[in-house]
This record gives C-alpha cells, structure tokens and sequence, in this order.
C-alpha cells in the first residue's frame, strides 16, 4: 500500500467528515449498498479526495471499521480499577464492555461487519485485531499479574461477550438482571483461576 500524504488540518477535518458520514451510511446501509458517490452526496468534497486519503471505498470502510472499534472500545481502555479485587474487577470491565456492545449502534455495527465477510473477507481478520483481541489485550492488562493473563481475558472476553451479544442481534436481549448474574459468573470464574 502506498504512503497517503500527511494532512493538513484542514484536511485532517476533511478526513473527520467523510469518516463520520461514511460511518452513518455504513450502519445503515451495509458496504454493498454504498457507493463513493453517494458518500460524497452528504459529506461533500471529491472522490479524489477518498482515493488518495483512503485507497478506495475499501481503505474508507476498513478506516471506519477502526475508527468505530476504538469508539466502542475507549471507556474499556480508560478505565483505571486501581487496587481493585480480581472478582470485582472483573466485574466492572463485564460491565463496561457489555454497557458498550449492547447499544444498537454497536449491534449495526456488528451487523455490518458480518455481512460484508463474505464480499470482504480480510475484514473480518483486520476488525478482530482492532475489535475483540483488543478488549482481550485491555482486559488482560488488568489481570497481567496472572500465569496465563492472555487465555484468561480471552476466555472472560468470550464468556462475556457471546451470549448477550448474540442475543441483542436476535432481538431477544437480556434483562439486566440477567446481565448482572451473567456478569457476576464470569467474574466469578475467572477470579477463581486468579486465586
């Protein structure tokens, strides 16, 4: 891949309002259904600009792809538990991934992703790198004191994660109380390694 020209700040704008259209577009309509013309339409500018800022339709959704990721995952990653228990811990970061990956912007999203796997399979390697594996790298930087810190935040991950997500995308979510004796268990099972 080609190096992109560095921006100026007008450009970095520029660049901030196609993301942001893209992304809207993207939700909604799926990458099949959005065409570069019609990103423009609403976020104004050149398809030039696209190509030479992002390759193509593809840079653009793989760059919304990572932008939404890090939106999603940012109050996972400033979440400083201190001298938090294990159990505990782990519970709050349960509790801050799922308040997260339950809002229907994230569930479009996921939606999104997986149905463009199979017109744009490298996709769903790159979103797992900026999506689940970083959660798992966040989680594990909480429990680093542990022998296996990396399988143990993948498994919490997982556990966590799978259900209620699944779930929310059939339209049958959890209760919160259901959330919080989900949450509650995983912590609990993990902690229980931990000890």
């Amino acid at each position: 891949m080609s190096e992109r020209p560095a921006l100026t700040s007008r450009g970095l704008a520029r660049r901030q309002v196609l993301l942001r259209e893209a992304s809207e577009l993207f939700l909604a309509k799926g990458f099949g259904a959005v065409t570069v013309d019609g990103i423009i339409a609403v976020a104004g500018g050149s398809k030039t600009n696209v190509y030479r800022q992002f390759g193509g339709k593809e840079g653009l959704f793989i760059a919304v792809v990572e932008q939404l990721s890090a939106e999603f995952l940012s109050p996972l990653d400033m979440l400083d538990l201190g001298p938090t228990a294990p159990e505990p811990g782990l519970a709050i970061l349960a509790r801050t991934l799922l308040r997260q990956l339950l809002q229907p912007r994230h569930i479009a999203f996921q939606r999104m992703v997986l149905a463009s796997s199979g017109q744009f399979p490298e996709l769903m390697a790159h979103w797992y790198e900026v999506g689940p594996r970083r959660s798992q790298q966040i989680i594990a930087r909480h429990i680093a004191g542990a022998q296996d810190a990396a399988e143990l935040a993948r498994l919490f991950h997982d556990m966590v994660v799978t259900d209620p997500v699944t779930r929310m995308m059939m339209g049958r979510p959890l209760g919160e109380a259901e959330i919080e004796a989900h949450v509650r268990a995983a912590a609990a099972t993990i902690a229980a390694r931990l000890a």
